[in-house]
């Protein structure tokens, strides 16, 4: 799989602009401020200047038509230096949630202020310590919304609140809030990864009938999608994590000497390091297949649970081995790559650890 040619030029714009105003040091000044955003704000700016909130709708939509492969190209780089920013929580799962789920109502009333910039948006499903789709038991009945939620990402920056929550016939519902207006308790936190993340608590909080998408349809099926959607899009990033961890391994063991001899010169960090190479081709080779599904119009059920479980596995296999090939420093916070492997520990929870998506892709053999 590969890009074509505005898709590749698309990716050459986000890692030269990545490369110069978003390194890791950009993550360290968003962990320090622990009051602050959840994001650099400017930076955010910037990258809406480039058109990204956009990029993976059609051009009917609002969008600028690249793709989900266009939206593939760039969280490859922006995962490269773990860049906090809310293209998982905005662009690909709540944006994506309303263009399917969402009537031509809703779609014209928020994908034109999303796909611009203006707003963002972001979505709760998680109850508990684990991600679970089938687990849901928040409550929108007769209006209503009662429950809780977990790992809220992008709050309070959020201007729209998705909520995944239960109909009284038991079927899934998306419910949209104005995060600065709807009544829920919520307690921000920051996670080992440096970012800040959300629990919610919903008690009786008003939901006006045409801020449910689908407005009374059951669109379990595209919340399912969208979320699907979200999951592949997580894994993208965390390819670009692991990308870079090899690279910076490489780096340092072409640079650092042991016995006056250059650690790259031994045969059995060579193979460790093929081992990770060999790890990122398989799950990039199936990133890239799940998005192209998308990009066709195909269902990835299945797909989004191979690559996220692929995904985690080899994330933190790749910033296990890149941390122990840097000694002892590679624990240490000043040098980066425990960043990443703090990162990879997070991601592992997002949208399902490696554990649900098998037994989520087992269940869809009917295994």
């Amino acid at each position: 799989m590969i890009f074509n040619e505005e898709q590749s030029m698309l990716q050459d714009t986000v890692r030269a602009f990545v490369q110069e105003h978003a390194p890791v040091a950009d993550l360290r000044a968003v962990r320090a401020n622990a009051s602050g955003p959840s994001y650099n704000l400017e930076l955010w700016n910037q990258l809406v200047e480039l058109g990204l909130p956009a990029v993976a709708l059609p051009e009917d939509d609002g969008g600028l038509g690249f793709g989900y492969m266009g939206l593939l190209a760039v969280l490859l780089e922006t995962g490269k230096t773990i860049m906090a920013s809310p293209l998982v929580s905005s662009v690909a799962a709540a944006t994506s949630l309303i263009q399917l789920a969402g009537t031509d109502d809703q779609k014209s009333r928020w994908l034109p202020q999303l796909t611009s910039g203006e707003m963002t948006a972001t979505v709760a499903v998680q109850e508990g310590r684990h991600y679970s789709l089938p687990a849901v038991d928040t409550q929108l009945i007769d209006g209503q919304l009662n429950g809780s939620k977990s790992m809220v990402m992008d709050l309070p920056e959020a201007d729209l609140l998705i909520v995944i929550a239960k109909t009284a016939e038991g079927k899934l519902a998306a419910a949209v809030l104005e995060s600065s207006k709807a009544e829920f308790d919520a307690q921000r936190y920051s996670l080992m990864d440096g970012r800040k993340y959300s629990d919610l608590t919903f008690t009786q909080t008003n939901v006006l009938p045409n801020n449910v998408l689908g407005e009374g349809v059951d669109r379990t099926a595209e919340i399912e999608q969208a979320l699907d959607i979200a999951t592949v899009a997580t894994a993208a990033e965390m390819v670009g994590g692991a990308e870079s961890l090899i690279e910076r391994t490489v780096q340092h063991l072409n640079d650092r000497e042991q016995f006056d001899v250059k650690l790259a010169t031994f045969q059995a960090l060579q193979h460790r390091c093929a081992e990770m190479y060999c790890q990122l081709e398989l799950v990039k080779s199936a990133v890239f297949s799940a998005f192209a599904r998308l990009d066709r119009g195909k269902d990835i059920h299945k797909a989004a649970s191979q690559v996220k479980a692929l995904a985690n596995d080899y994330y933190q296999h790749i910033s296990n081995e890149a941390v122990q090939m840097h000694g002892g420093m590679g624990v240490t916070d000043e040098l980066d790559v425990g960043l990443y492997l703090k990162r990879s520990r997070v991601c592992n929870q997002l949208f399902g650890d490696a554990a649900y998506h098998r037994q989520r892709y087992a269940s869809a053999l009917g295994l």
